[in-house]
């Protein structure tokens, strides 16, 4: 049996994630040695979500979440087959991004499991403290002393950044109308967020490279919305209609 979408509907929920985060090369050399790697940079996410349900088209998000930004660099070593994890020497700076954001969506019909899609878009502000992170990486040299041979300078200046982000997802409402929500987040920063720039040698060459962020990120996420408040309002009003009704 299939259930009408809901209308004028409160939820609380909380959202569990991941995400890709990307940064760009912008200046130093522009020649890399070929065993140097810039790294994805990826990091969970968690947050509590709020919903409404304006009418059976449309609902309106708003949260308060934490997710990281960051740089990964590497250096591919000669292995072991018995030890992969000896492959690259690798360094990583993160910084935590507290969020708070909105977004509108559009919700298509369900189908008859209770199951529908939905579109979204909206805008987060994202707040970021002011923060500077050195990482180095040595590798054993002739196996008696170490050589530090790759390092990195990352910092973020602190303050509120805005971002743009759109969603595809796909939720189930279940007999007790909870609801679990899976959506694909793709997030565009307007302003660069953080810098970093990557110094390391190779066979007696010194490299530099330096790389800005902006938050962008594509992200999967997973939502679960308890069951929705009870508007006392309505439910007087409803009170008093059936009491009209009875009375008729």
């Amino acid at each position: 049996m299939c259930k009408a979408q809901e209308e004028k509907t409160w939820r609380l929920g909380i959202q569990l994630g991941s995400a890709g985060n990307q940064a760009k090369y912008s200046g130093g050399s522009s020649d890399a040695n070929a065993r140097f790697h810039q790294n994805e940079f990826g990091s969970g996410a968690l947050s509590i979500e709020g919903r409404y349900d304006f009418n059976r088209k449309w609902m309106l998000t708003a949260g308060l979440g934490i997710h990281s930004i960051g740089f990964g660099y590497a250096i591919a070593e000669n292995y072991s087959l018995l030890q992969k994890d000896k492959h690259f020497t690798g360094i990583q700076s993160d910084f935590a991004v507290l969020e708070m954001p909105a977004m509108v969506f559009y919700k298509f019909n369900p189908n008859c499991k209770n199951s529908k899609w939905l579109i979204g878009a909206g805008f987060a502000e994202s707040m970021v403290g002011d923060q500077t992170i050195n990482k180095s990486g040595s590798q054993a040299n002739d196996g008696s002393s170490n050589v530090n041979y790759i390092s990195s300078t990352s910092s973020t200046k602190g303050g509120i950044y805005w971002n743009f982000r759109w969603s595809v997802a796909r939720e189930k409402t279940f007999k007790n109308n909870s609801i679990l929500n899976a959506s694909v987040l793709f997030n565009y920063g307007f302003n660069q967020v953080a810098t970093s720039t990557v110094n390391y040698t190779i066979d007696n060459q010194t490299y530099s490279h330096s790389f800005t962020n902006n938050g962008n990120f594509v992200g999967l996420r997973l939502t679960y919305f308890f069951r929705p408040f009870i508007n006392p309002w309505e439910k007087s009003r409803k009170a008093a209609s059936a009491v009209k009704t009875i009375a008729k």
